[in-house]
């Protein structure tokens, strides 16, 4: 089967319906995380309801926890709690990050603060789906789960970059990514914009070494990314201006896409590293 046969097929078998499409586009918003956590968790329970095929529970994601001197401090991240659920199909594992140590003690709170939230928002609407599925079908058994955890991406003496994530298992299974990316010399929360020169183009400039390498990817690692337009699914053209990001061990930035924003399945969630040089021009020093 031709390539873009394979990922006609996958995204007709993928996509939501428009009304799902809509919330998708509401939870991408970078103000929208907890929206985007609840939403995660009530979409399993729509993909059941609406009759998709159930899948098996796939086993979950490792969390990390990290020791590394910063300025004289220790910067901890450790599971500050854990959620699990295992009844009769339905399933969560909802693991809590907190770190501890970041010199900014206001800053460290408050994500400390939003992890806890979000985890408590995801827990809850779990519970709610999975009470409303028992009486709708009673002893019958339904496969929904929620996997929530995080991962280290980046720990040493410059940066501590986190990424919270969510998995959704019902028919099919989606993953949604948020990455906290802090510079542990100043305290501060990283942003996208923050990291360029003022009215640096940095979204043109990044989005056109994405599509290249895009496109590389499609023809010598028989990559399946979406970079032209056709009828089943629209083309890359930019990044958000807050895009998903955070910055890597070498000092490189990642940008980051959730499942399905850019490619079909088989992708997973894409990275792109980007390289330094190509940025030289219009990066804050």
């Amino acid at each position: 089967m031709k390539k873009s046969e394979l990922i006609k097929k996958e995204y007709n078998r993928e996509k939501a319906s428009d009304d799902l499409k809509e919330r998708i586009d509401t939870i991408m918003k970078k103000d929208s995380r907890k929206t985007m956590l609840k939403w995660c968790t009530g979409i399993a329970a729509s993909f059941v309801i609406a009759g998709v095929a159930a899948v098996n529970i796939s086993p979950s994601l490792a969390y990390a926890l990290s020791d590394v001197p910063a300025v004289g401090q220790i910067v901890r991240v450790a599971t500050f709690g854990r959620y699990t659920k295992n009844d009769n199909g339905y399933t969560a594992d909802v693991a809590t990050p907190e770190i501890k140590g970041l010199l900014d003690k206001e800053l460290e709170d408050k994500l400390n603060k939003e992890f806890k939230d979000n985890a408590n928002a995801v827990i809850a609407a779990f519970e709610s789906d999975v009470e409303a599925l028992k009486k709708e079908f009673g002893d019958e058994t339904v496969h929904m789960g929620v996997d929530m955890n995080y991962l280290v991406k980046t720990d040493n003496a410059d940066y501590l970059a986190l990424d919270v994530y969510i998995v959704n298992m019902a028919g099919s299974s989606s993953e949604k990514h948020t990455f906290y990316t802090i510079d542990k010399k100043s305290g501060k929360l990283l942003t996208l914009k923050g990291m360029f020169k003022k009215d640096a183009d940095y979204v043109g400039v990044l989005s056109k070494y994405i599509k290249g390498e895009m496109e590389r990817r499609n023809k010598e690692e028989d990559g399946m990314f979406w970079t032209d337009e056709d009828e089943f699914a629209e083309g890359f053209k930019e990044i958000k201006p807050d895009q998903n990001f955070y910055i890597n061990s070498n000092g490189n930035i990642v940008i980051c896409f959730d499942k399905y924003e850019v490619a079909a399945g088989a992708q997973g969630s894409p990275e792109f590293a980007i390289p330094k040089e190509t940025v030289k021009n219009i990066i804050k020093k």
